[in-house]
């Protein structure tokens, strides 16, 4: 399953309407929520000043009727490349790299650019322009399952099939890429780069972004994982935020459901910075209105500069990368700037969908989360599905 959400280009940037007060949107959210087929849903909106509302709406569990509230946690998918572009940036900012630091100069293993030789930057990852790209039959099944999985789940045998490598002893970040990326590698193939030379062209690339984390972890010193708690969660009082399920707060943890409301067991994703941020409506607003900060001039994860170089364009208006999506056609370090200026990004994975943006002319920014996908391999998307996001999403433009 991709970790883009691209149908979400077509709504992303509804206008809203009068400004709300907390109790009127609650009712119409909760009228929305019923009327629609989403199990549950939390969403938040933030302004440079903190949290303008937030609230859970639906169940996180329906065997169990326990209701989904702003505090429920789940993985938001490509959502995560957001923390992932901080996390460059932050060590941008303590002098491991440039964005035009050739990436073999910090890796323990070569990459290569098969077609062209050319050498291949970090800012090449971080746009999404390194020609790297995700070969469904490797990238796709580069899940694993959580030793709490219930195999009891109707999902289990199916996701281990569809998802999953038996039989995978490596579970490391540094070992997936270097066996996808390396020549010689198990996953090696000259397929796994497009043709044209890094720079030219865009190609949407997960593993991309989850080698630009794992270029921290290797200049760092430490797990990616541990980077971004020290430097970003903590910093930001991110209490339970982590990169796959935390067993201790399993009470907490929404149950994921495909389109008809069967649950899949619980996983977690080899190239977790892609997509595997797990975390919850308030603790992503927190996250937020510190961009919403930084977008503004401010500083607190990051210095006023490193914000600036964060949300900068990437590419003059006359010089975008070919392929380049209409909707959403020039990038920061990760955070993808639309055409109307909106800055942020969307994230889909087997049971979840997620949007986050930042809008520059209100100054606000607006979260969902949501315990179901919005479309599956192989599926049509639903239009009944795709207007009920459009509804809960048109719905928080109201509130400022």
């Amino acid at each position: 399953m991709k970790r883009l959400f691209a149908l979400f280009l077509l709504f992303a940037c509804m206008p809203g309407h009068a400004a709300a007060e907390g109790p009127a949107v609650d009712a119409r959210l909760s009228a929305l929520q019923q009327q629609s087929s989403l199990p549950g849903f939390a969403v938040a909106v933030v302004s440079n000043k903190g949290v303008l509302y937030q609230h859970g709406f639906g169940l996180a569990d329906l065997q169990a009727k326990r209701p989904y509230t702003h505090e429920t946690l789940q993985n938001v998918g490509s959502v995560s490349k957001t923390v992932v572009g901080v996390a460059v940036v932050k060590a941008i900012e303590l002098g491991y790299f440039g964005l035009d630091t050739e990436i073999n100069r910090i890796l323990p293993f070569k990459v290569q650019h098969p077609h062209t030789g050319a050498p291949i930057t970090v800012r090449h990852l971080v746009t999404h322009t390194s020609g790297i790209v995700d070969d469904d039959e490797i990238y796709g099944h580069s899940y694993y399952l959580l030793p709490d999985a219930d195999k009891n789940s109707p999902q289990y045998r199916q996701f281990k099939r569809d998802f999953t490598l038996p039989g995978r002893e490596d579970l490391s970040l540094g070992g997936f890429l270097k066996a996808y990326l390396a020549a010689g590698g198990r996953h090696y193939r000259k397929t796994n780069f497009a043709r044209p030379a890094p720079g030219s062209a865009y190609h949407y690339s997960n593993i991309g972004a989850a080698l630009a984390a794992y270029l921290v972890e290797v200049k760092s010193g430490q797990s990616f994982e541990a980077f971004t708690r020290r430097h970003i969660f903590e910093p930001l009082q991110m209490r339970a935020t982590s990169w796959r399920a935390d067993s201790a707060l399993a009470k907490r943890q929404a149950q994921v459901y495909n389109r008809r409301q069967q649950a899949y067991p619980r996983y977690a994703l080899i190239t977790y910075p892609d997509g595997g941020l797990t975390t919850s409506a308030a603790d992503l607003a927190r996250f937020l209105t510190a961009m919403v900060q930084g977008y503004k001039g401010g500083e607190n994860v990051l210095s006023k500069a490193g914000f600036t170089l964060l949300f900068d364009p990437q590419f003059a208006p006359d010089a975008l990368p070919e392929g380049s999506p209409a909707g959403e056609p020039n990038s920061g370090v990760f955070w993808r700037i639309r055409r109307n200026g909106q800055v942020g990004h969307t994230g889909s994975d087997p049971g979840v969908t997620a949007f986050m943006f930042i809008d520059p002319a209100s100054g606000t920014g607006r979260i969902l989360m949501t315990n179901t996908e919005f479309s599956s391999d192989g599926e049509e998307d639903d239009p009944k599905v795709v207007q009920q996001f459009r509804d809960v999403w048109k719905e928080l433009a109201a509130v400022r």
